[in-house]
């Protein structure tokens, strides 16, 4: 333990040390802004961002594994060129990182790191899935995989390279333990970002520490369980935009720091007349300005440029083309996607959502932050743009293309792809400040408008829950045999999404008692003394260790399927005397998955199959799909490549189980199962091609009172 701690921590300080002396050599002009942090944080965007990414493409274009002697060979050469530069320059110190300048930033950095601990405790083992995009790219880059792919050539993980630079490096250093502190790191460098915008933006150091903990702690980035490719992108870029609309920029940095962000979420992209703002309004040289944040920004980028034309025939093209079969789309003709008014007929939203994205967004930002700051979000829109012109038009560039870009897009499930708003959310945060700021400053005026809009947007949510939308029936076309929706699902949706308090609703955080559950410090601990990379599955919503009980008596237990279960009146799992009847499936005895196939229920016109955990799983679950089963090979492959990833997260099968598995034909809606004490979980596939799962959870005991918790909507990444 103490071992691979030392070497990571030894390893850490190497890349440290390259990032301050990169960080050295920029030495701007004092200014009244001036503060270590800003050197703090272009270190840090090096030291764990752009060595890690410059590591990554020698593997990458090497064809070699991603190693420790690979990652610190590589931060010596950059350490060592920017030393030979700043010694050449004669070692200046800049004013901003001498002695006297660290007074405030020490308690800033201090807060930092307490929300970096937060985010180290938080961190959710229960939900890591070893088939995540982010999983399998790593475990390629470091060469530790059974089927090794080239990257370069494929795009069988669907996964931006960027995010892939980053996690190797962290792995490559701390192994299993990578992902925990790399999610921690995060944490951290959204916070620093947050200190330094509100700083800027509100020109308030109260209104910095407020952004502080605002950004990374809000009930809606604060719900993300584990790391995932839109949280990264907000913590990286919250280590380059403090820098841009000061009188002195590091352009070269800044190029080199969003292009790496660009590599995580190529939407970010869109982004770029932000950018082009900060450039145009540049009190130095623009010219000179643009030229180096351009070339920088192209000399990451053409990496992913390179990716895209060996793996997909063309740079225009992006990881995710081509998932979805060509439609007809207004102005566009041909096109690979499903695309909202005006590109479609009308007004769609995808199957199962409440709403159309354009409008899910605003309404999950109101539900989570509450109806008040997402006044103050509006009302501060309006004060920056009137008061601070500058900061004004560029939030307001960092934001209108690529959300409407976004929000042009249907085929996305919810809750997961509600996520992606992660990497537009500093402005957010932002404005939310300037509104609370201007209504302090003048409540006549923006605290009456505050009031006023609260109010407004507190009737207007709940006006939505009236309205319809059509669904997109061409979802049904792009993924055949996804099951139809249930319009009572659709209107309990609205009416839950709609229903928002006043103030941040910190009960969106995660599952009732799961976000800062005793079982992470015993995953914690785990982490620090055997670091090893997970290789094997855990259910979803169970955490490494828990696991029946062998030595306890077997649980009989009745699970009615006679109603539908998201909106059940009564507990439809319910313990069962052991009357000598025997169980429709014994799942205490050692053997392959069974599936009871084909099951009719009254609240579905498709067929049910209960698809069960193996028997003598360490924890015992069922998984319900609405398709048709059927024995022979070639339905057998149809249903595994349409299943078989989301069976392994959510019941913990191999990747083959789907294929062994035996059936058990039966009739009725009452299915009694006996089962080994100790975890049980329940999972409803309401989407699967969109991941969508409803999971229940319960601890079975004999003798006990059933307590079932749920329904719970699985999060992955």
């Amino acid at each position: 333990m103490i071992g691979n701690i030392l070497i990571g921590l030894a390893a850490t300080c190497v890349l440290l040390a390259c990032g301050a002396v990169v960080a050295l050599c920029w030495a701007p002009e004092a200014a009244d802004d001036d503060t270590p942090l800003f050197h703090v944080a272009l270190g840090l965007g090096w030291a764990f961002g752009l060595i890690p990414f410059a590591a990554f493409c020698v593997a990458l274009f090497g064809k070699v594994a991603l190693d420790p002697a690979v990652t610190l060979g590589v931060a010596a050469l950059i350490g060592g060129a920017f030393g030979a530069l700043w010694w050449s320059k004669g070692r200046p110190i800049p004013v901003q990182v001498r002695r006297e300048s660290w007074r405030e930033a020490r308690w800033v950095l201090l807060a930092c790191a307490c929300v970096g601990l937060v985010y180290l405790l938080k961190y959710d083992r229960s939900v890591f899935f070893l088939e995540s995009c982010i999983h399998r790219v790593v475990m390629q880059t470091l060469q530790l995989t059974s089927r090794p792919i080239d990257i370069l050539a494929s795009n069988a993980d669907d996964q931006r390279l960027g995010n892939t630079s980053v996690i190797s490096t962290f792995v490559v250093l701390y192994r299993g333990l990578g992902f925990r502190l790399l999610y921690a790191f995060v944490g951290f460098i959204i916070a620093l970002g947050g200190f330094l915008l509100g700083r800027r933006v509100l020109g308030s150091s109260a209104f910095g520490w407020f952004i502080l903990f605002a950004l990374p702690l809000n009930p809606y980035v604060g719900k993300i369980p584990l790391l995932d490719e839109n949280l990264l992108t907000l913590g990286y870029s919250s280590l380059f935009l403090p820098l841009l609309l000061r009188r002195s920029v590091p352009w070269a940095h800044v190029g080199l720091l969003f292009g790496l962000a660009v590599m995580m979420r190529h939407v970010l992209i869109l982004c770029t007349p932000a950018i082009l703002w900060a450039v145009w309004v540049y009190q130095g040289d623009r010219r000179r300005a643009f030229i180096k944040g351009f070339a920088t920004f192209n000399l990451v980028t053409v990496v992913g440029h390179i990716h895209h034309y060996v793996a997909l025939g063309s740079i225009t093209k992006f990881e995710s083309f081509g998932q979805i079969p060509e439609f007809e789309h207004n102005f566009l003709g041909a096109y690979s996607g499903l695309l909202q008014w005006p590109f479609a007929d009308q007004l769609l939203r995808t199957p199962w959502n409440p709403f159309p994205t354009f409008l899910m967004w605003p309404v999950y930002l109101a539900d989570h932050l509450g109806l008040v700051l997402f006044a103050a979000m509006l009302v501060g829109i309006v004060w920056l743009v009137r008061q601070k012109r500058e900061e004004g038009v560029f939030w307001v560039s960092w934001m209108v293309l690529a959300y409407t870009a976004l929000s042009l897009q249907e085929n996305w499930d919810v809750p997961n792809k509600m996520g992606v708003i992660y990497i537009l959310f500093h402005p957010f945060i932002v404005w939310a400040g300037a509104g609370l700021l201007a209504a302090s400053r003048a409540p006549r005026t923006y605290g009456v408008a505050v009031v006023v809009v609260t109010l407004v947007c507190g009737f207007g949510f709940r006006a939505l829950t009236n309205v319809a939308v059509a669904e997109d029936t061409r979802y049904y076309q792009a993924w055949e045999g996804e099951r139809e929706e249930d319009d009572a699902y659709v209107q309990a949706e609205r009416l839950r999404v709609t229903d928002m308090a006043p103030w941040p609703d910190y009960g969106r955080l995660g599952p009732y008692n799961r976000v800062f559950h005793v079982a992470k410090w015993t995953g914690l601990w785990r982490d620090l003394s055997d670091p090893v990379i997970d290789q094997a599955g855990t259910p979803y919503g169970w955490f490494p260790g828990e696991q029946i009980d062998r030595d306890a008596p077997a649980v009989i237990i009745d699970i009615e399927l006679g109603g539908r279960l998201f909106d059940a009146e009564g507990p439809f799992i319910s313990l069962a005397p052991d009357d000598g009847r025997a169980p429709d499936v014994d799942l205490t005895r050692d053997g392959p998955p069974v599936v009871i196939p084909n099951l009719t229920v009254p609240w579905t016109p498709r067929p049910v199959s209960v698809l069960l955990s193996r028997g003598g799983a360490q924890i015992t679950g069922m998984s319900l799909i609405f398709e048709k089963w059927g024995g022979d090979d070639e339905r057998r492959a149809y249903l595994h490549e349409r299943y078989h990833r989301g069976l392994m997260m959510v019941l913990g099968w191999a990747e083959d189980d789907l294929m062994e598995a035996r059936t058990h034909t039966m009739s009725g809606t009452r299915i009694r199962l006996r089962v080994a004490a100790g975890p049980f979980s329940l999972v409803e596939s309401v989407n699967n091609a969109g991941q969508n799962y409803l999971c229940w959870r319960t601890q079975l005991e004999a003798g006990a009172s059933l307590q079932i918790q749920g329904p719970h909507r699985v999060f992955h990444n």
